[in-house]
């Protein structure tokens, strides 16, 4: 049968087109697939270099050794609460208590702002994850820890209970393995954390209640090669005066926001205009909104001004420019916006997700891949462009303002200069 087989695809005019072509490749040929030489691999805990005791709104640092290529940035923290409110409920952390203890993270070199993550890029990034992936975040980062329950939350006493938190740190660098930083030829490198101004939320409210934040770590995964692996390392990519990397960043456009009434469920829309002007491979649109239930108190004519950071559920978006309608999407076709190779797309697990960072939206320029530059737009060459985020607020007695962000996630040239290790941006449109 084999015979036969082969035999009808040897007189095959399309068969015999494809066996001419150039990337004909056999799966069976034993080593034609690429071969990492060894390397060591090992965990690094870095202190903070300006004090172990974070404050809000204020900024902890981290210095990087000077050792190996970077591959894992672990961010560890203990939240603390004390309840001295004498109160019947018991108190822990929040659901996604992770966006309100920071605010952003900053990746410099020789003190050279990189690579910027804020917690609206944390929340593009966890809802781009496959559930086996999000899942260790939610384990890890977003979930309560310790539960609901009194036995472990702290109760209605003044006894304090910690809880440990371990977030990823995953700058575009880190995406690849090509464009993993080389630290101990670069630069000295450091790690930036602005803490949040709203870490002392937790899932119950009331007087006396004292939440915060302590203990942060670093830990860095360095691995090193052997030293002839190393010295082919940098005599090819540093055989020139600049290595120039083509890797990614986030971008913020400024956040638009509209208030709704109490009891209000009519349909409402928020407009971004979109500033920037680099090549974008992906957009997510993040909507939020003021959190009612807070310490700071709940009213039925201001809006409190802290963020509920649970992201809200989009109807559809509107996406125009040079006075053409890019897309218009509703919410069941924007469930399809991660488009893969193979022409499905993918998502998040939503039963028992708590989280909502499966109602972030996003839609892509090209078609998903681990390639980098499969397709941009450069918002440079686009007249006017715009983003309009349709939804439908939630009805509730107290006043509450929404806000849509809108995260592009750009494409960028960066440079290495031989000689001196320096790494900056070089171009990005």
């Amino acid at each position: 049968m084999s015979s036969v087989i082969l035999n009808s695809n040897a007189n095959s005019a399309l068969v015999n087109t494809l066996l001419s072509s150039a990337s004909l490749s056999n799966p069976n040929v034993y080593s034609t697939m690429e071969i990492s030489p060894p390397h060591s691999t090992t965990y690094s805990e870095h202190q903070p270099s300006n004090g172990n005791v974070p404050v809000r709104s204020n900024t902890t640092n981290f210095q990087l050794n000077k050792y190996g290529i970077i591959s894992q940035i672990l961010l560890t923290y203990k939240k603390s609460y004390l309840n001295g409110s004498g109160g019947t409920l018991a108190l822990g952390p929040p659901e996604n208590d992770f966006f309100n203890c920071v605010e952003k993270i900053e990746l410099l070199s020789s003190s050279r702002v990189v690579s910027t993550l804020s917690k609206v890029d944390f929340m593009a990034l966890f809802s781009n994850l496959e559930y086996g992936k999000s899942i260790v975040i939610q384990q890890n980062l977003l979930n309560k820890q310790g539960g609901v329950s009194p036995a472990n939350d702290v109760a209605n006493n003044a006894n304090s209970q910690d809880y440990i938190f371990t977030a990823p740190l995953v700058f575009g660098f880190m995406r690849d393995i090509n464009t993993q930083l080389n630290a101990s030829f670069l630069e000295p490198m450091s790690i930036r954390v602005t803490w949040g101004k709203d870490w002392n939320l937790s899932e119950n409210f009331g007087a006396g209640v004292v939440g915060s934040v302590k203990e942060p770590v670093l830990s860095v995964r360095y691995k090193n090669y052997a030293e002839d692996a190393n010295a082919q390392i940098l005599a090819e990519n540093f055989d020139k005066p600049t290595l120039n990397m083509l890797s990614t960043r986030f971008y913020d456009e400024n956040r638009q926001s509209v208030l709704s009434t109490s009891n209000l469920t009519n349909p409402l829309s928020i407009q971004v205009e979109l500033k920037n002007t680099e090549c974008v491979q992906d957009f997510y649109v993040v909507l939020l909104k003021t959190d009612p239930n807070t310490l700071q108190g709940a009213t039925t004519t201001v809006p409190s001004d802290v963020l509920d950071p649970t992201p809200q559920i989009i109807d559809s978006i509107t996406f125009t420019g040079s006075g053409a309608d890019i897309l218009s999407l509703n919410r069941k076709q924007l469930n399809y916006g991660r488009l893969d190779v193979d022409g499905f797309s993918f998502g998040q697990q939503i039963t028992d997700n708590v989280t909502g960072l499966y109602h972030i939206v996003k839609f892509q320029t090209g078609i998903h891949s681990h390639k980098m530059l499969s397709n941009t737009i450069s918002l440079r060459e686009i007249n006017a462009p715009r983003i309009t985020v349709n939804f439908t607020p939630t009805a509730s007695a107290q006043v509450s303002r929404y806000y849509a962000y809108i995260v592009e996630d750009t494409s960028a040239i960066y440079s290495i200069t031989s000689a001196t290790g320096a790494l900056a941006s070089s171009l990005s449109n």
